[in-house]
């Protein structure tokens, strides 16, 4: 109750601030513009007082509508999921009036703030109104949720489809996400988007129900996707990759090998394989790329578990590249030239065994992940 107090108070301090009227009920259309989705900046970048204040208006009225729809969303998503879904309306709203973090520019922390509000306020949309949108290859970044055929609950998964991107065999990623973190907290940053911009690779990023390593029903429920993505998209099987950043980087070698040959390269970001992912990728990928990448400065997965996870690979036969950034933390913003590197090299079909860390006495892959780290914005 004192979150929302505190959250219905920030937004009418903003809209005192703006000049704005608290709307008379309804939702608030957050727009897009050729900067970028869901953003109105000034010209040094950071979000107007008027955009703030109609995000964080639209967020508390999201969160009012929810609550008229309360049964029929955790029957439709699962209790877990809307109760975490609810959480993250709230963490919206005080992101609106957050400084950018540390190494995050202006520009880009205020479109980062603005595109996953942006997603998040489209799943309302389509919890409110109970008709999911399908999926749909119309470029530009959208949230959609996807029945599973496990249970039938709706899964919320994120998705870009860059204006590059072909209408036909276009390249297909599936990303997932790190803990603490949504899917929408890791596609509405510009930076996977900006890759995929690249080489007009369209982008999946699914909740995975917010179990950790997407442990099942997870899993099934991101082959069933990866599935429809491809059905729906016409996008191109021989490019089709599995990537992770954080716990998602450890959650490639968790699931990743169930899949086999359907992925055409793997790219773990500033995560690694441990002990228990060993076998499965022993049996299953024999010839498998690999991309890891990792920052010299990472205190939240020790850099020496990236170096371990590609020398292991490299061990047993895999093609594998290594990507260390030089002063790059566990953010993803910090890792952009090497991630840049391995995301180009994947594409193109290229690993470089020159980058792997050799083999030492006692080199081993760990046992265990670190325990979760701060919010990875």
């Amino acid at each position: 109750m004192k979150r929302w107090a505190a959250a219905v108070l920030a937004t009418l301090w903003w809209q005192c601030c703006a000049g704005i009227a608290p709307a008379a009920g309804g939702t608030v259309a957050i727009t897009a513009n050729a900067d970028g989705p869901g953003i109105a900046a000034n010209a040094g970048g950071t979000a107007t007082a008027d955009t703030i204040a109609e995000t964080s208006r639209a967020l508390v009225t999201a969160m009012q509508r929810l609550e008229a729809v309360k049964p029929r969303m955790y029957a439709e998503l699962g209790a877990e999921v809307a109760a975490n879904f609810q959480r993250r309306l709230f963490d919206d709203l005080e992101a609106q009036h957050m400084p950018a973090p540390e190494k995050y520019t202006a520009a880009d922390w205020a479109e980062t703030v603005a595109s996953i509000a942006k997603l998040d306020l489209e799943a309302v949309d389509q919890l409110v109104s109970g008709t999911p949108a399908p999926l749909r290859a119309t470029p530009g970044l959208h949230e959609v949720l996807v029945p599973s055929r496990v249970d039938h609950t709706l899964q919320l998964v994120a998705v870009y489809v860059p204006p590059t991107a072909k209408q036909q065999r276009a390249p297909l990623a599936v990303v997932l996400h790190g803990n603490p973190q949504t899917e929408s907290e890791l596609l509405g940053q510009p930076f996977l988007r900006r890759l995929a911009d690249r080489t007009g690779t369209i982008v999946v990023v699914p909740f995975g129900r917010g179990l950790y390593d997407y442990a099942e029903p997870a899993a099934t429920d991101v082959y069933e996707l990866l599935a429809d993505v491809q059905n729906a998209f016409g996008a191109d099987r021989g490019r089709t990759y599995l990537a992770g950043y954080s716990m998602g980087g450890f959650s490639v070698f968790m699931i990743g090998p169930r899949g086999g040959y359907r992925w055409s390269g793997v790219l773990c970001i500033s995560g690694a394989i441990l002990n228990s992912g060993v076998r499965p990728v022993s049996i299953a990928w024999h010839e498998m790329r690999v991309y890891v990448v990792t920052g010299t400065n990472d205190t939240s997965i020790p850099t020496r578990y990236s170096e371990q996870t590609a020398g292991y690979l490299a061990g047993i036969g895999l093609p594998v590249s290594f990507y260390q950034e030089p002063q790059g933390t566990h953010a993803l913003r910090t890792l952009t030239p090497s991630l840049e590197r391995a995301w180009d090299d994947m594409h193109a079909g290229l690993t470089r065994p020159e980058t792997v860390p050799l083999a030492r006495n006692g080199f081993a892959v760990p046992v265990g992940a670190p325990a979760a780290v701060t919010k990875p914005y």
